[in-house]
Formats: structure tokens, C-alpha cells, sequence
């Protein structure tokens, strides 16, 4: 029952912040966390979803950081609109494309919920023009292949999405210190 409505609370904090940036990312990064730790909880081994939360965290918290300390460019009213628009056309595209046949009910609001963050993440990367905006969108998406690693169980797949993790975490290094020192100069 906590695992669901967790889930459910993502998938709309994903929708409805797919415009924001560093306390977004926080926010969502934080629920992913929580499900997957919930997730752990009600499984015989826990340790694959609890590691996926510490992934999560361990990259959402400094990058959230950094992003909010480097306001490049708010989200303008047209970026936000086409971000909740279209995030609440994926949603439903995502209930569609995991028919209930496919899987068992206990796994169909995880696997919708993982899909709609990673697509709600490259959504609002893909509409907004700052790299800031770029950077906590992938960081989402990221967060929503974490969600799925982890509620799978594969460590195969948990330990790609850490590399993937690992080289989003050297390209926003790279851009928000180029900004970083923009903004000195």
C-alpha cells in the first residue's frame, strides 16, 4: 500500500516538476528513494533496492546543490506548459504501453512509474534551453532507470545505470563549472 501510493506521488511530482531544477531533482530524487527503500522492505533480498537508493541519493543531493546555486535561466511559462502537456500525455502513454496482461499487478505501478519518470526526465531535458535545465532533466530520467534497476532486482542493470549515473555526474560537472566560471568572469 506505501509502495503504490509512493509511487503514485512520483509519477505526479515528475509530471508536474519536469520544468524545475535544483529542489525539483531533490524532491523527485527523494521519492525515488523512499520507493525503492519501500520496495526493499517488502522483498526477501533488500539489498539491490536499498544500494539503488543510496545511488540515488549520493547523486541527486550534490547535483541538486549545484544547480541551484547556478541559476542560469528560468523555465519560461511556455517551457513549464509544453513540460506538464506533454509529461501528462507520456503518463498515459506509459499506462498504455504496460497493458495489464503483461505483467503481474504487483509489478505494473513500478514499472509505469519508472517509465514515466525516465520519460518525463528527457522530456523536460529536451524542451529546456539552459544546461542547468538540461542537467537536472537527464538527472531525473537517470533517477527513473535507478527506479527500475532497483524494483527488478538485476544487479547487471543496477551496476550499468551506476556508470550511466557516474558519466551524467562528469558532464554536469564539466557544464556547471564552465558556467561557474562564466559567471565569475
Amino acid at each position: 500500500m506505501m509502495l503504490s501510493l509512493l509511487l503514485g506521488v512520483l509519477i505526479v511530482a515528475s509530471v508536474v516538476l519536469s520544468g524545475g531544477r535544483g529542489a525539483a531533482l531533490l524532491w523527485q530524487g527523494g521519492l525515488v528513494a523512499m520507493a525503492l527503500l519501500a520496495a526493499a522492505s517488502g522483498t526477501a533480498a533488500p539489498l539491490l533496492p536499498c544500494l539503488a537508493a543510496v545511488c540515488v541519493l549520493a547523486v541527486v543531493l550534490p547535483l541538486a546543490w549545484g544547480l541551484a546555486r547556478l541559476e542560469d535561466d528560468p523555465p519560461t511559462a511556455r517551457e513549464r506548459a509544453v513540460g506538464v502537456g506533454a509529461g501528462l500525455m507520456l503518463t498515459v502513454l506509459a499506462v498504455v504501453a504496460v497493458p495489464r496482461g503483461l505483467v503481474d499487478m504487483a509489478t505494473r505501478p513500478g514499472l509505469i512509474a519508472a517509465l514515466t519518470v525516465i520519460l518525463c526526465g528527457v522530456l523536460a531535458a529536451a524542451v529546456r534551453r539552459s544546461v542547468v535545465g538540461q542537467c537536472a532533466g537527464l538527472a531525473a530520467a537517470v533517477n527513473g532507470l535507478m527506479l527500475l534497476a532497483g524494483l527488478s532486482g538485476r544487479g547487471g542493470m543496477l551496476a550499468g545505470v551506476v556508470v550511466l549515473q557516474a558519466a551524467l555526474m562528469l558532464v554536469a560537472f564539466v557544464c556547471l563549472r564552465r558556467i561557474a566560471w562564466r559567471n565569475v568572469g
